[in-house]
């Protein structure tokens, strides 16, 4: 169960170590894809975090999609790994992982996370590749169509400080057209390395504040369609340790919400 960090992309394309028959979206069972059906996903318990990232997402997230969109022994992409929670749930189904992050720091923390999960997951022949760098040049050396699955959450512009100076790091850009240009080439990153008929899982918030209204979701759907992913569908995540919508802010004169939700889009690209 090797964590590298040197680009080695020998082993892509990785075959699957289930036993399901082709044409099959995933290993479930009929009442398993019901369980997971939904298009609200509300996880109703706080994430207690052992370690210290500025952008998390709870492991139920990559969990449910991972498990929908995948096969064992197939290979899952987070172009935005972060604290690599994507990659820990990965090597947990049984899946293969790529994890990039622009920060080496959130490297670091994968590649802890990972070894310390290995532990717990003896016999799980799976590789797992953690790179540093701007996802958009390393996506390029990805062998094209190698890709069964992309789970990943990209900054929400500029709304978290990631206390990285690196000048491709996205959370740092604060003009929002310069911040989609530079997505539009994630999302064709994530294209070329999808194999045809693979799932892209892309998680964001929209964010409105006095200098800047940002459809985030919506301008991914038309980013996405744009370098040729169609979208399948969007989900919901209800941010239970959020304020539950109590908390508006400008009142009487005005209306600004905190944020209760966020989008999970789902795009796929075309099978040949």
């Amino acid at each position: 169960m090797p964590v590298m960090r040197e680009k080695n992309f020998a082993w892509l394309p990785a075959r699957r170590t289930c036993a399901c028959k082709e044409g099959r979206l995933n290993c479930l069972t009929r009442q398993e894809t019901y369980e997971l059906g939904s298009t609200v996903l509300n996880v109703q318990k706080r994430q207690v975090w052992k370690d210290s990232h500025p952008a998390r997402f709870v492991p139920e997230l990559p969990r449910k999609y991972i498990r929908l969109f995948s096969h064992e022994g197939e290979t899952v992409l987070d172009p935005f790994c972060g604290s690599g929670t994507t990659n820990v749930v990965a090597m947990g189904l049984g899946r293969n992982s790529i994890g990039i992050d622009v920060n080496p720091y959130s490297i670091d923390l994968t590649v802890e996370r990972l070894t310390s999960a290995e532990g717990k997951n003896q016999g799980n022949q799976t590789t797992h590749l953690v790179m540093n760098g701007d996802c958009r040049e390393l996506m390029k050396k990805i062998p094209r169509g190698t890709i069964d699955l992309v789970v990943t959450s990209p900054p929400y512009f500029d709304v978290v400080d990631y206390n990285h100076d690196d000048p491709c790091q996205m959370g740092n850009i604060h003009d929002y057209d310069t911040f989609l240009s530079g997505m539009e080439a994630a999302f064709s990153g994530m294209f070329s390395a999808l194999k045809p008929g693979g799932y892209a899982v892309v998680n964001t918030q929209d964010l409105f504040k006095k200098n800047a209204k940002c459809p985030i979701h919506s301008d991914y759907v038309r980013l996405a369609g744009r370098v040729g992913l169609e979208t399948v569908n969007i989900n919901i995540y209800i941010l239970n340790y959020s304020t539950g919508g109590r908390l508006v802010y400008g009142y009487p004169a005005a209306y600004y919400p905190k944020n209760d939700h966020e989008y999970i889009l789902i795009f796929r690209k075309k099978p040949c």
